[in-house]
């Protein structure tokens, strides 16, 4: 690997590690805001599906940047708009005005739409046969932001004590000076397709990848792709969309909330290793199965044992889950679309497993409100088993890598 290859490998992964220390920062406390600014607990679902609405918008603006400025420009920028995102929504807590935050949020997602395609510049620099290893590795990246996160959550309540404000609203002002770091990193880093048509040219190889597959195939496998990617993002943003308002109802403080958060996070990142390499060896279609199945037994989990800690250990496994689902559907997406229409393509699929997430999410708050958080389970497994059947037919028809 060369030097340039390896030491934009290291700024893109410690930039999107920093991206999701801000977002698992601001996760739970995100649902607990809406709740308490607007006074109604069937809101509670309100946070992440603003989250999911504006990382749609922003994955498929950025992806189509990206296929027309190259990657990283859009990079840049997407993380001097988070930065500016969490300042309006800081504000907008400290001044208890709703529509602030509103703002600010779905300002902050649709940057972070644009940035979660880090994966995809990544996995285009390695090997057909290693892009299950290059989106882990960017998820192993991604796995120090989100431990970090929950992690100063925790931190924010004793500095809240000796500031005298609230360690809710403190938290979004740790988040700029993080995401101006990102983007300066970023900016040190050499154009991620250079690197790939480079390679490939190198290979003796068409950029991108070998000879294309026809196009019928290919739109059945990118169609199984967004479906799956879909079915993964839903699933966790049932149970996870809810997570802030359910142990704030529950009577915990902010460090059972934070230590909740942090066992989702390692669920959705601490495999990626493994699950990098199962997508490469053993196939695409079969890591999302795995997926799939894992998705549904946290649901079940958090359906059938009441508690906060069996809500702890059925997010831990709806985290497990999205990991599997997550990488392999990036990586036959990725395989299955053409160069000149990748990101494009990618964009469009994060676009709609965010739309459907945001769905699922505002429908969970009045959910729980009703039903608590058994049915909110019982909704993640529903959802989960919904792509099974295309997946097993596309496991069949996969490329090779």
């Amino acid at each position: 690997m060369y030097a340039e290859t390896r030491q934009t490998l290291l700024f893109l992964g410690s930039a999107y590690a920093l991206a999701w220390a801000t977002t698992s920062m601001g996760a739970g406390p995100g649902s607990a805001a809406v709740v308490t600014l607007s006074g109604k607990l069937s809101f509670a679902g309100l946070y992440v599906a603003i989250f999911n609405v504006g990382a749609a918008a922003g994955a498929a603006l950025g992806g189509r940047a990206m296929d027309r400025y190259g990657r990283k420009p859009p990079l840049v920028a997407s993380y001097l708009l988070a930065a500016a995102g969490y300042l309006v929504a800081g504000i907008g807590v400290q001044t208890g005005t709703l529509l602030t935050f509103v703002v600010g949020g779905f300002m902050l997602a649709a940057a972070f739409g644009t940035t979660n395609l880090t994966r995809l510049a990544v996995a285009e620099m390695f090997a057909v046969a290693e892009r299950g290893r290059g989106v882990a590795w960017v998820q192993i990246a991604a796995i120090f932001g989100a431990v970090a996160g929950p992690v100063l959550l925790i931190l924010s309540g004793p500095l809240g004590r000796i500031l005298g404000r609230d360690p809710l609203g403190l938290i979004w002002f740790f988040a700029p000076p993080l995401l101006l770091a990102a983007a300066f990193l970023v900016a040190r880093a050499e154009e991620p397709r250079l690197i790939a048509q480079r390679m490939s040219s190198s290979a003796g190889t068409s950029p991108g990848g070998p000879a294309p597959i026809d196009p019928l195939r290919s739109a059945r496998l990118v169609a199984t792709g967004t479906v799956s990617l879909a079915a993964s993002q839903t699933s966790m943003a049932a149970v996870m969309g809810i997570g802030g308002a359910a142990v704030a109802h529950a009577g915990h403080g902010v460090p059972v909330l934070g230590s909740v958060m942090l066992m989702h996070f390692v669920g959705m990142f601490a495999l990626s290793r493994v699950v990098g390499r199962i997508a490469d060896r053993v196939g695409r279609a079969q890591t999302i199965l795995v997926g799939l199945a894992l998705l549904a037994s946290g649901g079940a989990v958090i359906a059938l044992i009441p508690g906060i800690a069996a809500f702890g250990i059925g997010l831990l496994l709806v985290g497990f889950g999205w990991s599997f689902g997550f990488i392999g559907s990036t990586v036959l997406l990725t395989d299955a679309a053409p160069p000149e229409r990748r990101a494009q393509t990618l964009g469009r699929a994060d676009l709609t497993a965010q739309l459907s997430a945001a769905i699922v999410a505002t429908g969970g708050g009045w959910w729980f409100a009703s039903r608590g958080a058994a049915g909110l389970g019982i909704l993640a497994i529903a959802v989960a088993a919904t792509p099974v059947i295309l997946v097993m037919r596309a496991g069949r028809n996969a490329p090779a890598a």
